[in-house]
């Protein structure tokens, strides 16, 4: 499997997210969203498109979104940048994998079919579906291959699909549970072919392994055929009770099917991310590690503490008289957790120039500067000690 880098350069114009604060500027007509990659691909036997959006100034592994109709990568990597400037969820990166150019009815249905949803034949639109499985194949050993190569992915990977993709949202859950560690379904097409998603699920819940998993699907106002088989998803997931398994539901019945997207976007990401961060409470490092080794345990993958999480509680003992000292062990846990993150070391410059520690404050910006030399307010501090 080869790959090939390009030059080009998805612009998302600034009059739809002027409030990505940290969005990298191009010249004064819009902001850098995604780098568009092209693989080549041995299992589908064509060149795909990815759309890779990550957030600004992150060395630490992330959690990685992998959103089917990457032709939307705009809107969802807008909301998940905002959401993580806000401080509502962590940085993330996402991977939208291209659709809308390519056969989407073969790689976004499990099963043949040339039936619409109102039972009509549609033998042109349809000819090549039941794709899915080969597409998801070219995702595990292709798309997923090469994140893993070129970025610094965590273990948790999130399943994005709206519509048909949709659809091979909760398939793959049903399926191959194993592949991702939660999904996201927005008014999956669950009708596609007589609704045989569901045949096999009572084989599939019993021999499959949901533990540490977790779905969220929802559908907007497409009517009483579309809505039943949706309904038919929630109906089942409450009859099985599967344990480990965390899921839910919303009808946004004002939304159409496109529209609620948006809604979706946000809602279900923070039911997967809830209680990402330690409560107000949690006021002291040993907490803030403590809460995160608990998160580890009941996700099924190591999390570390996010390095805003941490210096958080470092600065805010930096403000407390008599707390320096704790401010700067919050700092140098970043800097052990995060190496390659100048922000870490200027942090913990930051905490020895208090304590009035000169020589370990220049130390330590001077390593800030060394992973990123572009930071004129760390070089005006380093100058200012020397």
């Amino acid at each position: 499997m080869t790959f090939l880098k390009t030059n080009f350069i998805l612009f998302l114009f600034t009059c739809l997210f002027n409030n990505i604060s940290q969005a990298q500027k191009t010249e004064s007509t819009g902001i850098t969203i995604a780098e568009i990659k092209i693989i080549h691909s041995i299992i589908l036997k064509e060149d795909r498109k990815i759309y890779v959006y990550t957030p600004v100034n992150h060395s630490e592994p992330l959690p990685v979104i992998y959103l089917m109709d990457g032709e939307n990568i705009s809107l969802v990597a807008g909301i998940v940048d905002f959401l993580y400037q806000t401080n509502q969820l962590p940085p993330m990166i996402v991977v939208g994998i291209g659709n809308y150019e390519y056969d989407r009815a073969r790689d976004l249905t499990p099963t043949h079919n040339l039936l619409n949803m109102d039972g009509t034949t549609d033998s042109i639109f349809w000819k090549n579906s039941g794709g899915g499985e080969n597409f998801l194949k070219f995702i595990k050993d292709e798309v997923m291959s090469y994140v893993e190569k070129n970025y610094n992915p965590s273990p948790n990977k999130i399943f994005f699909g709206h519509s048909l993709g949709g659809l091979m949202s909760a398939y793959c859950l049903l399926n191959h549970p194993e592949m991702f560690n939660s999904y996201i379904a927005v008014s999956p097409s669950l009708w596609w072919d007589k609704e045989s998603i569901f045949k096999n699920s009572d084989i599939l819940f019993k021999n499959k392994d949901y533990s540490h998993k977790s779905i969220f699907f929802s559908d907007g106002n497409e009517g009483a055929e579309y809505h039943k088989s949706v309904s038919k998803l929630k109906s089942l997931l409450q009859q099985k009770n599967i344990i480990g398994l965390r899921y839910k539901y919303i009808p946004y019945p004002e939304e159409t099917h496109n529209s609620e997207l948006v809604k979706t976007t946000q809602d279900g990401l923070n039911f997967i991310f809830e209680n990402w961060k330690p409560a107000k409470s949690d006021t002291t490092l040993e907490l803030v590690v403590k809460f995160y080794e608990n998160r580890s345990e009941k996700n099924g993958f190591q999390e570390l503490p996010p390095e805003q999480v941490i210096n958080e509680v470092g600065y805010k003992f930096l403000n407390t008289p008599n707390k320096l000292d704790e401010a700067i062990k919050c700092f140098e846990l970043n800097t052990k957790y995060y190496p390659t993150s100048f922000n870490a070391f200027d942090s913990l410059g930051d905490g020895y120039s208090a304590k009035g520690d000169k020589v370990k404050a220049i130390a330590a910006y001077k390593k800030s500067i060394a992973v990123n030399p572009n930071v004129e307010e760390t070089q005006k501090k380093l100058k200012a000690l020397e």
